[in-house]
Parts: structure tokens; sequence; C-alpha cells
């Protein structure tokens, strides 16, 4: 498993305005799903930024990471055979994590993850795209109209981050196939999004099949 180290997530790239833009939508996304959701475990802690917005907003927030320096609750490894506590958390969310893993690890850690979660699993994965968006703002709108198009990129086989495993859109990985994944973890897609503004990153609410 490839890592975002302790010692370069403070780095400008992740505190870009792309990158807040992404943690908007984190946010958002969330905040969605109301009183459904109280005690989330968060999956790639990063600069724990995600972390400190959720705990101002009242919500409990148990740590996962693979990097002990990052200090989370919990030392885990999507590579391995790892275990979470069940019926304990409402929402899973982990944000541009499973490309780090090989396309079969990744469906197996999601797997796991369905399995773990009382309701929700929130992620976001990279979308490999070719696109063109227009802003337009205007004075008497409280939210900007976009114009855009976006194709993936199913020519190429070589991801945007030299990190990533895989990417949405890619040769190979369409988005039928990810979709596929979901379904076979057991998980169904409640809502799917993505920002005009950053289309880079592909949100996905994804809500545990009762049984």
């Amino acid at each position: 498993m490839q890592l975002i180290s302790s010692l370069n997530i403070k780095n400008s790239e992740y505190l870009s305005k792309d990158r807040l833009i992404s943690y908007h939508h984190q946010m958002r996304l969330i905040f969605s799903l109301g009183h459904q959701v109280k005690n989330v475990l968060e999956i790639g802690i990063f600069n724990s930024l995600m972390t400190h917005l959720l705990k101002s907003s009242g919500y409990n927030v148990t740590t996962a990471d693979i990097d002990p320096n990052l200090k989370p609750d919990l030392i885990v490894d999507l590579t391995r055979d790892f275990s979470l506590p069940k019926d304990t958390f409402d929402a899973i969310v982990l944000f541009q994590v499973l490309e780090h893993l090989p396309y079969e690890q990744s469906e197996q850690a999601l797997q796991k993850l369905a399995e773990a979660t009382k309701k929700f699993v929130i992620i976001s994965i990279p979308s490999c795209t070719q696109f063109l968006a227009i802003q337009v703002r205007f004075a008497y709108f409280q939210r900007p109209r976009h114009l855009f198009i976006n194709i993936p990129k199913f020519w190429s086989t070589k991801p945007i981050c030299k990190q990533h495993y895989w990417e949405m859109g890619l040769k190979g990985y369409p988005k039928k196939r990810i979709l596929n994944s979901v379904a076979k973890a057991g998980l169904t897609v409640k809502h799917e999004f993505v920002d005009p503004t950053y289309p880079y990153h592909y949100f996905l609410v994804l809500e545990k099949n009762s049984k």
C-alpha cells in the first residue's frame, strides 16, 4: 500500500483550493444524512482536518490509518485481513484512499467496510477524464451555473497520480466496474456527485443493504 506520509501532508497540494473544495463536499455529504449519523469512523486521516471539522460539529469520530505517525485511534492496513468493530459506526468514511490499493484489494476492503458499518459508507475516488467546465455566476443567483462536459480517458492506462494503482475512467476501470464492485459489497448507491469545478474527485454515498 503506497502511503501519503505524515511528512508531506502539510505541503501546498493538501491545502490547495481544489482540496478544500473536496473537504467542503465531504462535510456536506455527511451533514446531508442528518440524525442517521452520529458515530463516524474516518479511514485515512491525512492532516486531520476532517476529524477536527466533524468533532467541532458534534460527531463522535474514531480515526484509523496505516501510519502510526498520524496517531490514529486504530491502526488499520486495508491490504491485510483487517477487522473493525461492528454495529458501532453509523458511517465509515474514506476519501481518496481505495485507489492506493490494487483494485482487487480495494474490492475486498470495501466488502469488509460494508460488513462493519451500521448504515453508510461514504467514499471519494479519482475520476480520470478530459473535461470542459465553464462557470457562470450571476448576482441574483445564489449558486453558479455550469456548462460541464466530461469524457472518461478510456484510451489511457496511466493514472494522474503516481501513487495510484487505478483511477475510474481509465482503460479497464469504467464506472460500471466500480458500481458492480459496490453492489458486490452489499451496498446501494444513495447519492453520487462530482463538482464541475474539480471533477477529479468522484463522491459516492453508499447505503448498506438491509438483510
